[in-house]
């Protein structure tokens, strides 16, 4: 059976959530499926670890002009020249001329729930690709029941054609370090200060995520424990309304108490986890949350939102909170400083629950998926 795959999201360079599910799912898949031959499509030559694939999965680059449009235009033509068996296409959108059998991952349907949080442009792009998978996919995957329970609520899908299977996480990069020196010398590659405690975030800095509530709780928390010295770290790009975080920073004065590291490369993100006092996850709203898991492994205490996805995820391995009463984020912020007894409890249930989600998981059930669409 041929297999295509639309390799284009797991070969870019800096990668978020989509990116490193479409990323590990080809690598996992690479390790356990001999029998079937893969097509990758890809705008550019493959990278980094997509180079040295086995023999039955093939690099497929699909570079011809024009360059923008690449899913409508190039893979659309490919698909009509010489479609596989079967086109997985993992969180992007399907192309307008697709097989019959087509499978697409759509990670949740915040944009329907919540559009007041998505910048317009980002709207329109989800949408549309929400329009191509009813119309085109014969099977759709999604991260978690509660994005499964949206979709059937807010699309009117029928459920049989939606399957949940959880995302995973790479156990060999993060697990607990005790190599102090490296830690410190990737705490201050990104100007991080080893001898204070910090909380630490990990994904875009944008309104969706509540960064500005994470900010305004942050603030209170200095405030009204002027005795402690944490600090936060923001560790990710802008995003939407990064401007409003900026100015907050500002507005109550708190700059020198927040660390801003840009993107940081998956290497070095272990060392942030493993020297972080806890993980702050504040978003309103998620299909699944990968930093949940790379905390737990990491014997990261997590701080959450309890809302969306979240609890599904990381179930009784968190401290909760309201993410939209900034007193209950700052009120659980002191609580993890204060009982350390509960620190080190949420530690354990976090050894725990990640056992759990994997990689290769993920792409075992997946591939299942796969083959009963042949069958």
């Amino acid at each position: 059976m041929t297999i295509g795959f639309d390799a284009s999201r797991a070969n870019k360079q800096a990668k978020t959530g989509t990116e490193w599910y479409s990323y590990n799912l080809l690598l996992e898949l690479a390790k356990i499926d001999q029998k079937n031959r893969y097509f990758l499509y890809t705008p550019d030559k493959l990278k980094n670890k997509l180079k040295y694939l086995p023999d039955n999965f093939e690099e497929k680059v699909l570079n011809w002009p024009p360059k923008y449009l690449w899913t409508m235009i190039r893979l659309s033509m490919e698909m009509a020249i010489k479609p596989p068996d079967i086109l997985f296409v993992p969180a992007h959108i399907i192309p307008l001329v697709a097989p019959n059998n087509t499978i697409t991952t759509i990670m949740d349907v915040g944009f329907l729930r919540r559009p007041e949080i998505y910048p317009q442009k980002e709207l329109k792009y989800h949408r549309f690709g929400l329009r191509q998978a009813l119309k085109k996919a014969k099977k759709i995957l999604t991260i978690s029941e509660f994005s499964k329970k949206e979709m059937v609520e807010l699309c009117q899908i029928n459920p049989d054609i939606i399957k949940v299977i959880h995302l995973g996480f790479d156990s060999g990069v993060f697990k607990p370090i005790n190599d102090i020196n490296t830690i410190r010398r990737v705490l201050g590659k990104y100007n991080i200060n080893s001898q204070n405690p910090f909380f630490l975030y990990v994904g875009r800095l944008e309104e969706k995520k509540n960064i500005p509530g994470l900010i305004k709780a942050f603030a209170k928390f200095k405030k009204e424990n002027p005795n402690l010295n944490h600090k936060l770290v923001l560790a990710g790009t802008p995003g939407h309304n990064y401007d409003e975080i900026k100015r907050l920073i500002m507005e109550y004065n708190i700059e020198k108490d927040i660390i801003e590291t840009g993107w940081v490369a998956e290497q070095d993100l272990p060392y942030l986890f493993n020297a972080s006092f806890a993980f702050v996850f504040p978003s309103f709203y998620e299909g699944f949350g990968i930093p949940l898991l790379e905390a737990m492994s990491c014997d990261t205490p997590i701080l959450t939102s309890r809302t969306a996805s979240i609890p599904e995820v990381a179930a009784n391995a968190a401290l909760y909170f309201n993410p939209v009463d900034i007193s209950d984020i700052k009120n659980k912020m002191v609580q993890m400083v204060k009982n350390n007894n509960q620190r080190n409890k949420i530690i354990e249930q976090g050894r725990l629950r990640v056992k759990n989600f994997s990689w290769e998981k993920c792409a075992r059930e997946t591939l299942e998926e796969i083959e009963k669409l042949k069958s």
